[in-house]
């Protein structure tokens, strides 16, 4: 049987870049994998009833099979888009519909917390450390809780970091020349930020946008407490929760990179869909660059 693995997106405009991307003879490599019929689950909704999703894409090789899954699509729309608790509950749907996954990737948009601009760029680590911010007072709309929130969940010493992270090396100037710059405040040269040490730092729980301005800022303090000597690739919501729910033998994730921290009012919200574009297109061009090594093609 092929070994599984599971792409996983957060939301639909993240995805919707990759597709183009994957489908772009122009903007993928010249040997990719070929497709196949995407799985489907049923999830039960909190209405009584089910719903069944499609995954967005398939692939399949020799060795390997990779199923492309949007985290939005699975949610019960009653529920918060934003709640963490929801995420959790669903992906594990997605889980027990084939094997055990042994690789999971995790992608979509980030910040970063740095006062230069990184926008466009593109930030791939291995390890995450998960920050609820309302562990003291939950919030009613999103109370998932983790015996490893808190924690560092180190994956700098997976056994395929030497060859995925030296494959993107090798292909770094194919990768980062198909790179856009992001309309607002855009990095001096958009390039490739690699290190499979860097931490995906993940405040959960959050169905306010308003409570980032203090949510963030606490996540990076919690893990310079927890962690001093490890360095945050980029700061968002959800690869944390993909890696703590998803289990696997091989975890990376894959963010682009909109925005500063405590910018979004200045650097996404004037042009959303241009600056989140880019920055989703650009992840999505080093992981399709990633996919003919993730399958195991010579």
């Amino acid at each position: 049987m092929a070994d599984r693995i599971l792409i996983v997106v957060n939301k639909s405009w993240e995805l919707e870049p990759l597709l183009g991307v994957f489908a772009s003879i122009e903007a993928r490599p010249g040997r990719f994998p070929d497709q196949d019929v995407p799985p489907q689950v049923a999830i039960p909704m909190s209405d009584g009833t089910t719903k069944t999703i499609k995954a967005r894409l398939a692939y399949k090789t020799g060795t390997f099979t990779a199923e492309v899954w949007c985290i939005r699509d699975l949610m019960d729309p009653k529920k918060s888009s934003a709640s963490s608790e929801e995420k959790a509950r669903v992906l594990p749907f997605v889980t027990a519909a084939g094997s055990a996954p042994s690789r999971v990737v995790a992608f979509g948009t980030a910040n970063t917390a740095d006062p230069h601009s990184y926008n466009g760029c593109v930030v791939i680590g291995s390890s995450v450390f998960v920050h609820n911010p309302y562990a003291a007072a939950p919030n009613p709309n999103s109370r998932w809780t983790h015996p490893d929130i808190g924690k560092l969940k180190d994956g700098s010493q997976q056994p395929m970091n030497t060859v995925m992270f030296g494959a993107l090396e090798r292909d770094r100037a194919a990768i980062e020349a198909r790179f856009l710059p992001t309309p607002i405040n855009p990095a001096a040269s958009s390039t490739l930020i690699l290190s499979a040490g860097y931490v995906a730092l993940s405040s959960v729980n959050v169905t306010n946008p308003a409570n980032y301005t203090w949510v963030d800022p606490e996540a990076l303090r919690a893990v310079a407490a927890a962690e001093p000597r490890q360095a945050v690739g980029s700061v968002e919501t959800t690869h944390g929760v993909i890696r703590l729910v998803v289990p696997s033998q091989q975890f990376l994730f894959v963010s682009g990179i909109a925005n500063r921290l405590g910018y979004f009012n200045q650097e996404v919200a004037p042009r959303p869909y241009a600056q989140n574009f880019a920055a989703g297109h650009n992840a999505a061009v080093a992981l399709a660059w990633l996919m003919p090594t993730l399958m195991g093609m010579p």
